[in-house]
């Protein structure tokens, strides 16, 4: 019965992929997955060894964990089962997963499995923080249901509860280990769709802390909570969606798991995509432009969710420390630079400028709702707004300021605020020039070239750039300014 029942899932695979190639859609993961569900359903329904076991007495129910019980099943992931028992794992055990995965292993699934006590379940989860991780995820799939909401009930309890901050603080190193081993790939022309910064990981990292924290249940629920707004969501769901099209498509064409779109894949899938010449970018151009800004927006997303944690890049959260606002209508609450309300603004535009200028002299972050309030308000920032003497000496106050741990640049450019002071900017954001020398988005290059040259005034190396010479040379400039502005400008053409 399971060789039949495996050659139907197959088809149903199949059928369903050919349809993904035809027209791109997020329901793609959730239907995977449920073909997935409905063969073990069937399975755990007509197994001829299950009647063997002793169901009354050790009952036993079949768990999706990782990926498969996140239903986000792409074309070649992993399928990842556990099979609970109540108390311990019987003989029998290895004759139920032979008839159940082996069909599987033969249509080609790659299909993972642990037998487990819901007792080892827990001895794990406290040892090994990727079994802690998978079994947030856990969903139930079929067979006695109870045994999912003991092991869920306790995992709370016993794990969980009594070691909160010492998971969260795993959680975020982890994150930042991720980062620095596959780098930002919003920077890179090869970015990795799952494990890079701003990577589809950085979002599960989201969902794990709001488990833990809040007891998530659904993604939906962190609009419910109030981590991120309406819109938020809404973009966050369809930045998600076209990366997974992405990595689906990636799948498909290299028959293969795989994250890290390389030089030879993308062309073919810009064309898949049907992007199109414009404004004299080529099609995949166009297409990665598009994708490093949706991963630019999941990076931002996890940024915000780490520091409204009270975490930074460190692996701990981070020591509030005493800071007070100069800027009336700007205050410091949290270690964060909040508006101390939306009329503030409207009546004071110049504080969508000097909410940056006090973050950078302060050295802390703008909130998640300051930042929303300067997407918001951003339409105050018009012509006569730009040409004002004040907010042009203010901006290069910001542009001047060394800043070699800090890039309020960055944030001015993340928010929209860059794009609505200098106009010109919006046709270099996240362009990219398809070639092998430039390395960056043009957009992240100009910013990348003026926080280098400001970094030999303060001998600061992260980026391999404190040359004596070219420091000496620096600070013995008069008129440092120009230099600023030309390096901030310098690209600005190709747009």
């Amino acid at each position: 019965m399971n060789n039949e029942a495996s050659v139907i899932l197959k088809q149903k695979i199949g059928q369903l992929i050919l349809n993904l190639m035809e027209e791109s859609t997020l329901a793609f993961l959730k239907e995977h997955s449920q073909i997935i569900d409905e063969y073990l359903q069937t399975s755990f329904e007509t197994s001829l060894v299950g009647p063997s076991m002793d169901l009354a007495k050790d009952p036993y129910a079949f768990i999706a964990l990782g990926g498969y019980g996140r239903q986000e099943q792409c074309v070649y992931s992993d399928v990842d089962l556990l099979f609970l028992f109540k108390n311990n794992v019987p003989d029998e055990a290895e004759r139920l997963i032979r008839e159940i995965v082996y069909p599987l292993w033969d249509i080609g699934l790659d299909v993972g499995y642990a037998a487990r006590s819901i007792k080892e379940c827990l001895s794990l989860a406290g040892k090994d923080f990727e079994v802690l991780t998978s079994l947030l995820d856990a969903r139930f799939i079929c067979g006695m249901s109870h045994l999912y909401s003991d092991l869920m009930q306790q995992l709370r309890e016993k794990i969980i509860k009594k070691n909160r901050k010492k998971i969260l603080d795993r959680l975020v190193e982890s994150s930042n280990e991720r980062h620095i081993r596959f780098g930002d790939s919003t920077y890179r022309l090869e970015p990795n769709l799952k494990e890079g910064q701003g990577g589809l990981r950085d979002y599960h990292t989201i969902l794990w802390l709001a488990r833990i924290e809040f007891k998530l249940k659904q993604p939906r629920d962190l609009e419910y909570y109030g981590q991120i707004s309406h819109e938020e969501f809404k973009d966050l769901t369809e930045a998600l969606s076209f990366i997974w099209n992405v990595r689906n498509r990636l799948h498909f064409l290299t028959r293969r798991k795989c994250d890290q779109l390389h030089f030879e894949n993308q062309i073919m899938i810009a064309k898949k995509f049907k992007f199109k010449k414009v404004n004299g970018q080529q099609p995949v151009e166009t297409f990665l432009g598009r994708l490093h800004s949706r991963m630019d927006f999941v990076k931002q997303q996890h940024l915000m969710f780490l520091y409204e944690f009270g975490y930074t890049t460190r692996k701990k959260p981070r020591k509030l420390p005493e800071k007070q606002s100069n800027v009336k209508g700007v205050a410091v609450i949290r270690d964060t630079l909040n508006y101390t309300s939306s009329e503030e603004i409207v009546s004071s535009p110049d504080l969508l400028l000097s909410i940056f200028e006090e973050s950078l002299r302060l050295k802390i972050p703008l909130s998640a709702e300051a930042k929303r309030m300067v997407k918001e308000f951003g339409y105050l920032v018009d012509t006569g707004y730009r040409t004002l003497p004040s907010n042009v000496k203010t901006f290069e106050r910001i542009l001047l300021t060394p800043a070699p741990t800090f890039n309020v640049l960055k944030e001015m450019l993340g928010t929209g605020f860059l794009v609505r002071f200098i106009p010109e900017f919006k046709r270099i954001v996240n362009r990219i020039q398809y070639d092998e020398y430039h390395l960056y988005p043009v957009d992240k290059h100009l910013l990348r070239t003026v926080q280098i040259l400001k970094n030999f005034a303060t001998g600061d190396d992260a980026d391999n750039t404190n040359d004596p010479l070219c420091a000496d040379l620096y600070k013995g400039l008069k008129r440092k300014k120009l230099l600023l502005w030309a390096a901030l400008l310098h690209d600005i053409g190709k747009g």
